[in-house]
């Protein structure tokens, strides 16, 4: 027994690894069905199965029936713990078990896998409710839990997962030293796991590192021996620091397991990999360690698709808000961002502008120069708003040659001082933006208004500055018109200062 206890504990020390991979993998991609669900789903047919039943015998009246048959069903069904048939005026017809004190279920029809409700109908009337209550996981015993085929094939696979690594390693490495011979048959089973694996002595020197692990740091098998292994280059990964120790040391010192420790190791070529290392401490008769047995599984790929998925998705979302012609926001994007504006305004007791812009005579950009031209007509039209707005204001598409901008801190003065700059810009760069229109003049419209004038919401302002752009459209284009506490204005004289909108 004295030359087999590191034989057991180096057994041991496989089957716990291969058990947390399982777990772990369980975890990661469901390997077994979630039961809770599936017997949730079970009992509730069961149940409606039953109130089917139950419904013949209530348009028959006989709730001797039901009663007989409730009291057959919690007696052969280990499974039930109490029946119950609740009338639609809440009393209770018939019930077996101790119904009054196991059912616990909050009022109304909701189930749970536990609690389940199932309405009686008597032709179109509802007539009661069948409530049945089941055993819940909590209170089955030893026999249900060893009867869980996740437990029995966690047992399988630990009882055979011991023997068979005990007869691999069997009268090979009983003492776990520099010195010690490591039959080749041994190696061999190590050199088919496709995890780096590296078994380590006392002196956290390698005995035995299968081949992955020699793919991995580029050396063979021979140079490898008796080398320490914190030798190699690691990379703690952060909030990891120089003063925190690898995770060999702390389960040779602590004769702990230590899973899924991180760790960095460049190859060849530079390129840094990433490890989650797992580490077994292999114990004698007298719990003195004997060696460890190191694992190190390579997530460098499974971490890398893990990040270009989230890229993919942050530009999936990115692409999900912006108009793809101008780059800014659509209108999506854009009235999210007014509810949020409108609430943080409202809190903090600020004014919030709204602007509402239109090409003039865009339609004829159209006939007289083709869609394409027109498309570059909106995408100048753009360049320039998003240019001449402060980075605090928020530009978005509405629809066509139609724009909304946001003036978050800005009263109706400050708003319509912004929008007449972008006017000027919008006359004085638009034009000569565009070569293929032979400096044909292109000017836009706005229409202004705030919350301070009373809109209940953000589409109740938008529809104020889209009449104060009507207004202005209706005056003779090219001018900003303004929504007011008598109605929509337009061609108000604006004094330009240096508010709202940055030069």
């Amino acid at each position: 027994m004295k030359h087999s206890t590191p034989l057991l504990w180096i057994s041991f020390g496989l089957v716990s690894l291969t058990l947390s991979i399982l777990l772990v993998s369980d975890l990661a991609v469901d390997l077994i069905p979630n039961q809770s669900i599936e017997l949730f789903k079970y009992r509730q047919q069961y149940s409606e199965a039953l109130a089917v039943q139950y419904s013949l015998l209530a348009e028959h009246g006989d709730s001797r029936g039901i009663q007989k048959a409730f009291d057959l069903l919690v007696e052969r069904n280990e499974d039930l713990v109490s029946a119950a048939v609740i009338l639609a005026n809440g009393e209770m017809l018939a019930f077996a078990g101790r119904h009054h004190v196991v059912w616990n279920q909050p009022p109304g029809d909701s189930s749970t896998p536990d609690h389940i409700q199932v309405p009686i109908f008597n032709g179109t009337d509802r007539w009661g409710t069948v409530q049945l209550r089941f055993r819940s996981s909590n209170e089955k015993g030893w026999l249900d839990w060893l009867n869980d085929p996740w437990v029995r094939f966690l047992g399988l696979a630990a009882g055979s997962g011991f023997l068979g690594y005990f007869f691999y390693m069997k009268r090979t490495l009983r003492q776990l030293d520099p010195s010690s011979v490591v039959p080749l048959r041994v190696k061999a089973a190590f050199d088919v796991l496709t995890e780096s694996v590296v078994l380590l002595n006392t002196g956290e020197r390698i005995v035995l590192a299968n081949r992955a692990f020699c793919d991995v740091v580029g050396k063979p098998s021979n140079e490898l021996m008796g080398k320490r292994l914190d030798e190699f280059n690691w990379q703690l990964v952060p909030p990891a620091t120089r003063l925190t120790p690898f995770p060999w040391v702390t389960a040779r010192k602590e004769k702990c397991l230590e899973l899924d420790f991180p760790l960095f190791l460049p190859n060849a070529s530079g390129k840094f990999l990433k490890f989650h290392v797992n580490c077994t401490p292999i114990l004698n008769e007298q719990e003195d360690v004997q060696g460890l047995l190191v694992s190190f599984n390579d997530v460098t790929t499974l971490e890398e698709t893990i990040r270009a998925l989230e890229a993919s998705r942050a530009e999936l979302e990115s692409l999900a808000m912006r108009d793809p012609l101008t780059g800014c926001f659509n209108r999506r994007a854009l009235f999210e961002a007014f509810e949020d504006l409108s609430v943080s305004s409202a809190s903090e007791g600020r004014d919030l502008g709204c602007i509402m812009a239109d090409i003039d005579h865009f339609k004829s950009f159209n006939d007289r120069y083709g869609h394409a031209v027109g498309d570059q007509v909106i995408q100048v039209v753009t360049k320039i708003l998003s240019e001449t707005i402060r980075p605090t204001d928020i530009l978005g598409r509405y629809g066509g040659e139609e724009f909304c901008i946001l003036l978050p801190g800005q009263g109706p003065e400050g708003a319509a001082i912004a929008a007449e700059r972008l006017r000027l810009a919008i006359e004085a760069r638009a034009g000569l933006a565009v070569r293929t229109t032979s400096g044909t003049r292109i000017t836009m419209s706005f229409g202004v208004s705030c919350l301070s004038l009373g809109a209940a919401d953000s589409l109740e302002l938008v529809d104020q500055a889209d009449k104060g752009l009507y207004a202005a459209k209706q005056a003779g284009r090219n001018q900003v018109g303004q929504w007011t506490q008598d109605g929509p204005l337009a061609g108000l004289p604006i004094a330009l200062g240096c508010v709202g909108i940055s030069e």
